[in-house]
């Protein structure tokens, strides 16, 4: 697992990317087994294509992964042989899915090893695709701690103290107005200073606005033939916030989901009410989607994948051009070559088809030939990615649960709304983990390293004490620095772009030559790994009816 910021500058992504022992490799084996025949490195205006694949696959996230792993499974199964290439930007694979291992040195003078993902990292009952893949391969999951005290803490505009409650740290019970109160296990009694709170209590009247947006008739599949859907795509999420007159407390407690949640990264002024219902439905924070986690991190994951396919993957290769191949019937895929190579920048592939595994907006860095209808280049402008920051503190143990509270917490502080517990179940080390979520996150893309590490931890010590202060080590990534990913979790819509776009230009293929993957492309937990995961498989089962490639 590579380190955060190895992929920031273009530049230094072409001089890290192939050199050619990596294009060699790549030739000899074939890219999935066959012979290759000659490279051509020719200057004249319509050069010889320098290998020919059946399919290309941009992106090397978990979802372009999985669709090259589909496709070569489905062609073994068919007894059938398929050749493929995975153009990946970074010089890394995994896109939204990369961590590393973490060692702290603990009071005994003892390495502890723990795991940080610089991603996503969670894991829902429901999200099935997931587990069996996590399952499959042989990866120990493990319940977040939520033992012991969690906290919420609400402090009303204007005023000198902040209303705190314990709860059991399940955001959906919240939210539904059904607060449960906090997990006291056997151990509470070894406690040295429990903390004093009252428990949470039910609320009706926030409950009463989550609900409402709950009840909006969305189809899952087809969100612009919705019910309604005109109407509430023309809205704000903050439109239905002023209806339903959530201020205060019942303002934020919602919006902390357009902030936080999966689908989030956003403030509910920026967001389509029909987009905002939709994430609802399909990937609901009811289902709770962060119960476990993963001992060795789901950064593992894209290099045991890498392992299963080959080497088929070409690093530091961003895509420029695609076009249709009015000869051959299918497609050309440009990509440039290291800044080293004299001769042509530019290297291309002819293949029968292309999977673009991407985030929707950085679709627009790829020039399409012919260009695509506004039905596509609408859906890309109309889906920005959400703001987010990710940032952990690492501690020789979870010092919190000595005083008996989980790690986890919530409330409208200055920078972080909700931390999680991110340690293995032993507590060593320690690993509180959160986010700086859209205009936060925002306000602060001028702020140094240092200032961000402070007003973090000066968050972390409102609920943990001054212990939280001094951390072994810690890790801030923001998303959007990254210019492979543009922010995170996903992207989201702005008002108008379901109903106007969404029909053709969230995930139809385009000529049966073109097709879409990543997250956003699922209907089924998009923004999380288990939507990258059915988005990849969709899209290789696509591609093989309707580009018949074997």
């Amino acid at each position: 697992m590579r380190d955060p910021k190895d992929d920031s500058d273009h530049l230094e992504h072409l001089r890290l990317a192939w050199d050619r022992r990596q294009f060699g490799k790549v030739l000899v084996a074939g890219v999935g087994g066959l012979t290759l025949g000659e490279l051509a490195f020719a200057q004249s205006p319509e050069p010889k294509p320098d290998l020919t694949v059946d399919v290309v696959i941009v992106g090397a996230g978990l979802s372009g992964l999985i669709a090259a792993r589909e496709l070569k499974r489905a062609a073994a199964k068919a007894g059938k042989q398929i050749t493929l290439v995975v153009l990946e930007a970074r010089s890394r694979i995994g896109g939204r899915m990369y961590g590393e291992t973490v060692s702290v040195r603990n009071e005994k003078g003892e390495n502890e090893l723990g795991y940080v993902d610089f991603g996503g990292q969670w894991v829902g009952d429901t999200q099935t695709e997931m587990l069996a893949l996590v399952a499959e391969l042989n990866i120990e999951k493990f319940l977040s701690w939520e033992e012991g005290r969690s906290i919420q803490s609400w402090k009303p505009r204007g005023s000198a103290t902040a209303q705190e409650t314990g709860f059991d740290g399940d955001l959906s019970h919240v939210l539904k107005g059904d607060c449960v109160p906090p997990l006291i296990s056997a151990a509470d009694a070894a406690c040295k200073a429990p903390p004093v709170l009252p428990d949470c209590q039910k609320n009706s009247e926030e409950a009463g606005v989550w609900n409402g947006l709950l009840a909006l008739s969305v189809d899952a599949k087809q969100p612009w033939k919705s019910s309604n859907a005109r109407t509430l795509d023309s809205r704000t999420f903050q439109d239905y916030l002023n209806d339903a007159e959530a201020y205060g407390y019942t303002k934020w407690l919602p919006t902390m989901q357009s902030h936080i949640g999966g689908s989030g990264g956003f403030e509910p002024e920026q967001v389509s009410l029909l987009h905002m219902a939709w994430s609802q439905k399909v990937a609901p924070q009811s289902e709770t989607p962060e119960k476990w986690l993963l001992k060795g991190g789901a950064g593992q994951i894209p290099e045991r994948l890498e392992e299963q396919l080959g080497p088929c993957i070409l690093k530091g290769a961003p895509v420029t051009d695609i076009r249709h191949d009015i000869a051959g019937g299918g497609v050309i895929v440009t990509t440039t070559r290291p800044v080293n190579e004299p001769l042509n920048p530019f290297m291309r592939f002819k293949a029968k088809a292309v999977i673009i595994a991407i985030p929707p907006p950085l679709r627009k860095k790829i020039k399409f030939d012919p260009p695509l209808s506004l039905s596509y280049t609408g859906f890309m402008n109309g889906s920005p990615m959400g703001s987010m920051s990710k940032v952990h503190a690492v501690y020789d143990r979870a010092f919190w649960r000595d005083k008996c509270l989980s790690g986890s917490a919530a409330g409208n502080l200055k920078t972080c709304e909700f931390i999680a517990d991110s340690s293995l179940k032993s507590g060593e080390p320690g690993i509180l983990t959160s986010f700086i979520a859209a205009e936060r996150n925002h306000c602060l893309r001028d702020a140094s390293e240092a200032e961000v590490q402070e007003l973090v931890l000066r968050d972390y010590a409102y609920y943990f004490g001054e212990a939280a202060l001094t951390p072994k080590k810690f890790y801030h990534v923001n998303w959007d620095t990254e210019m492979w990913t543009g922010g995170a979790f996903t992207s989201f819509l702005l008002p108008n772009i379901w109903t106007l776009y969404g029909e053709q230009g969230w995930r139809e293929p385009v000529d049966k030559k073109i097709f879409w993957a990543g997250t956003e492309t699922s209907d089924r937990w998009p923004g999380y790994f288990d939507g990258a995961i059915r988005a990849g498989i969709r899209a290789a089962g696509e591609v093989k009816d309707q580009a018949k490639i074997f």
